[in-house]
């Protein structure tokens, strides 16, 4: 029989029992028939409790069949054990509230995903920007896992007496110390967000199959990562995942930045404010 016609067949079949479950519910409730009852009626069983009793025993029958069905199909087709991908954070800074970069960075380290790398790039490199590297340094640092570097400069305009020399091989600083380190903090020059971005990127480049990006001022459950990736992992026509985003009182994130995930695979990259895209 065709797909088509067998589909068709349901839908009719499923609305024609709809209706005649209705009709008798509605028939039994007008009339009120009752097959058994006592004295003003403390116990009573009429002909409306026995056809939803009959609806609810068909609909638990079809659950069931339905249930069994999906099993099997499940069991007969064998899916390769998804691929688990490695995943750099990026936190973009840029003058936070101390606690609210605590907050952040606290909640990075307790996110469940193995092997996860953390990346913060300050977007400013003054000395009363000097205070988010003490935090990460609080927070983050203390282990030989943790690197950091304060660059004059960003990939896109030199800073005050950097030379060409001293430009590349700061660049060549940011890539190792990023790298290198599980959890690494880099300060440089002033460019805004997306300058922030493209540092972040380019320094992690090919290294790792996945960038999950977010502001300074959020609080990331410990199951982001993890489930973010499931779904991109499962499905290879998903380009890029966003979180559940909440406002601080609900106590999974502060302000209004989305938390993404993407794939990423090259080293230059035009990166946006709100959206990362898996490479094809």
């Amino acid at each position: 029989m065709p797909v088509q016609l067998t589909i068709a067949l349901r839908v009719v079949g499923t609305s024609l029992f709809a209706l005649a479950v209705l009709g008798g519910i509605l028939a039994a409730y007008v009339t009120g028939y009752q097959f058994i009852h006592t004295e003003k009626h403390y116990l009573s069983f009429g002909l409306y409790g026995a056809i939803l009793g009959l609806h609810l025993l068909i609909q638990s029958l079809f659950a069931f069949l339905e249930h069994r069905r999906m099993r099997r199909a499940g069991q007969a087709l064998k899916l390769p054990s998804p691929r688990r991908g490695s995943v750099a954070l990026c936190i973009a800074a840029y003058q936070e509230d101390p606690d609210y970069l605590r907050k952040c960075l606290r909640s990075a380290q307790r996110i469940s995903f193995p092997d996860l790398k953390v990346v913060m790039v300050v977007d400013g490199n003054r000395q009363e920007d000097a205070y988010m590297l003490d935090i990460f340094h609080e927070v983050l640092g203390g282990t030989e896992q943790a690197g950091f570097f304060v660059w004059r400069s960003n990939y896109h305009e030199a800073g005050e007496g950097e030379t060409e020399a001293s430009l590349r091989e700061g660049m060549d600083r940011v890539r190792d110390v990023v790298r290198a380190s599980t959890f690494s903090c880099i300060m440089q020059k002033w460019g805004g967000k997306r300058e922030v971005m493209y540092t972040a990127f380019k320094a992690l480049g090919d290294s790792v199959d996945y960038i999950q990006v977010c502001d300074s001022d959020t609080v990331l459950d410990p199951a982001c990562t993890i489930e973010m990736l499931r779904v991109l992992e499962e499905d290879p026509q998903v380009g890029g995942v966003g979180g559940d985003v909440q406002p601080p009182e609900k106590g999974m994130a502060v302000e209004d930045d989305q938390v993404q995930a993407a794939q990423v695979r090259a080293t230059e990259a035009s990166v946006h404010q709100h959206h990362v895209s898996r490479e094809q």
